[in-house]
């Protein structure tokens, strides 16, 4: 018969121990490797987000976040961002939330140095507020010249282009009709288009070329700010699905800021598709791209940082890169928009969804119309220059200034709370 294994006998030394180790093992993670941080104001929305309402629509149950300021009552005297439904307390739920917990890694610049477009953490170069920590997004590197021009930013007179994984978190969207329940408020229909199923059906191709139009400014809104934008964004995204009846029609997606229109065109032939690239009716580029022939595809167009697309079934057509500097961009846009056109079938466009980049205003107080100059700044050797992302309420260096090497902390790389955004920060 074997005998037991005696239990080991508690030993309150070996869990002091235990204790002692993972103490200095904590202390040392978040001297030397991460250290978490609560985001604890708006500046960075809606990459990060502080303390703020978390608002869902009762028409598209869609959730969204509300700035949330001491001292100032909420109002939801305005439209769901998502569906166009006018809010009030009896058409939404809200909560109460805090501010994104992120990581922060505080060696990593040991390794590598900062980067353009990194989100990083750093201390306050305001005297007075020498303890303070801001989250901003890295826009200079020592010894640039930086300038915002109509939302934009230049290095050394020449654009400054994001990373694609950056750029697709800036995105911010303007309509959605995934959940468009108002959509015959949006689109000014003209010809046969007519808003049908949750999408645009041109129904009678025989009136030749007809246009439906987006029919709201797109300006700097934030929905976070629960404000009107000041300032008409000149880069746009623009996508969806198509579907053309029959082989002899073609549609057209279109941006346009003041006199410019990019005008990408999709024509079914065959077991293909052609696809062109016009800037205000000059054809610069066509392709045709294999297709199974069924007429039925999503598309999408896109101009940002002087980078046109044009997209077939999730793949990029056509590229075109117009390299812009500040010679070629005025100051501010006085208008812009999106369109579509069809002719030669009846055809259902459908998930639409139309977006804008981040507009980096000039000034924080201001419209870049009504400021009349762009901002510039020459940054030194050994510092850097960061804006919020949120720019109309973001206090960053247009106010105060170059940030000193040595105020640098860390590069902020994960949300690990709350748990519908925990992911990479880019």
């Amino acid at each position: 018969m074997k005998r037991k294994d005696r239990q080991k006998p508690f030993s309150l030394e070996e869990q002091i121990e235990w204790i002692a180790v993972a103490f200095v093992l904590a202390l040392t993670v978040r001297c030397f490797v991460v250290e978490a941080y609560q985001i604890p104001t708006g500046s960075m929305a809606p990459t990060l987000y502080g303390r703020h309402y978390q608002v869902t629509c009762e028409d598209c149950d869609s959730a969204f976040s509300l700035r949330l300021d001491e001292g100032v009552p909420l109002s939801l005297a305005f439209d769901c961002p998502v569906c166009g439904a006018n809010l009030s307390e009896s058409v939404a739920r809200v909560r109460n939330r805090g501010g994104d917990r992120i990581l922060v890694s505080k060696n990593l610049y040991m390794f590598r140095p900062p980067r353009r477009w990194d989100i990083f953490v750093f201390k306050s170069p305001e005297p007075g507020h020498e303890n303070m920590n801001f989250v901003k997004r890295l826009i200079g590197m020592p010894g640039e010249r930086i300038e915002i021009r109509n939302g934009r930013i230049f290095v050394d007179g020449l654009i400054a282009r994001k990373p694609p994984r950056v750029q697709r978190a800036l995105w911010q969207n303007v309509y959605d009709g995934l959940h468009e329940s108002h959509a015959q408020d949006y689109w000014l229909t003209r010809g046969s288009w007519e808003v049908a199923n949750k999408g645009l059906l041109l129904r009678d191709p025989s009136l030749g070329t007809q246009t439906v139009e987006f029919d709201r400014p797109i300006l700097d809104d934030y929905a976070y700010n629960s404000g009107m934008g000041q300032n008409f964004v000149p880069d746009l995204w623009v996508g969806g699905h198509v579907r053309i009846e029959t082989d002899n029609g073609e549609f057209s997606a279109a941006l346009w800021a003041d006199s410019d229109t990019w005008r990408a065109t999709w024509r079914p032939a065959g077991f293909a598709v052609e696809v062109q690239l016009r800037l205000n009716e000059r054809l610069l580029a066509e392709r045709r791209v294999p297709d199974d022939g069924t007429s039925d595809f999503d598309f999408f167009l896109s101009s940002v940082d002087g980078l046109v697309e044009v997209g077939l079934n999730g793949s990029t057509a056509i590229e075109l890169d117009t390299k812009i500097t500040t010679d070629d961009t005025p100051l501010y846009t006085s208008a812009c928009g999106v369109f579509f056109q069809g002719s030669g079938s009846q055809m259902l466009v459908s998930q639409i969804e139309i977006k804008r980049d981040t507009y980096f205003r000039a000034d924080l107080a201001r419209s870049d119309e009504s400021l009349g100059r762009p901002f510039v700044a020459e940054v030194p050797e050994n510092h850097y220059f960061g804006l919020g992302d949120n720019s109309p309420i973001s206090r960053d260096s247009r106010q105060w200034g170059v940030i000193p090497e040595g105020n640098v902390l860390g590069k902020a790389f994960f949300v690990f709370w709350p748990i519908p955004r925990i992911g990479p920060v880019f």
